[in-house]
């Protein structure tokens, strides 16, 4: 695989949440991953496994999640993994999806490519911009902005800079 397609991965967010009537956050992404045919499995990881987040049975459409992990990353969890399913992602594609480390700043394509999706359903750009807009956050708010949409801080404030509908420091 070459590039990652940012393009095809925010259009295929965007038209899940067309799909299923999202307009406002927390995006439910429990039920969008099962209304796409995914089954959805909590399970304690073994203890050699416990730094695995979830990973995506592509045969058998089921989504395994980690469940010793906070309700944010569970999500975002979910809509990497439904992102590889929606992009068409091949098992021979990815690995597993551990906690990686990012080395040298970067992630395979497939993985850019689930992370994006997972960005762009999780904190849709229409709806950050209705938010920051409605509510007056400014980026010392990002801990509210964040819980807003159920995500994590980390990922708020990298979403945002992405965004760039603020300038972040």
């Amino acid at each position: 695989m070459g590039e990652a397609n940012f393009p095809k991965c925010e259009e295929l967010a965007n038209d899940l949440l067309v799909k299923y009537g999202v307009t406002e956050p927390v995006v439910n992404v429990f039920q969008i991953a099962k209304g796409e045919g995914l089954e959805l499995r909590f399970i304690k990881m073994p203890e050699k496994l416990q730094s695995v987040a979830g990973f995506l049975d592509i045969e058998k459409k089921i989504i395994f999640v980690n469940n010793d992990d906070p309700a944010n990353r569970q999500m975002f969890t979910i809509a990497h993994e439904l992102g590889h399913f929606k992009m068409e992602h091949k098992p021979s594609d990815y690995n597993v999806l551990l906690r990686q480390t990012i080395i040298n700043g970067n992630y395979s394509p497939v993985e850019q490519e689930a992370n994006c999706f997972a960005a762009n359903i999780l904190v849709p750009k229409n709806m950050a911009e209705e938010i920051i807009n409605k509510y007056k956050i400014t980026k010392d708010d990002i801990d509210l902005l964040a819980k807003m949409f159920g995500v994590s801080n980390e990922m708020m404030a990298f979403r945002m800079k992405k965004l760039n509908l603020w300038k972040i420091a």
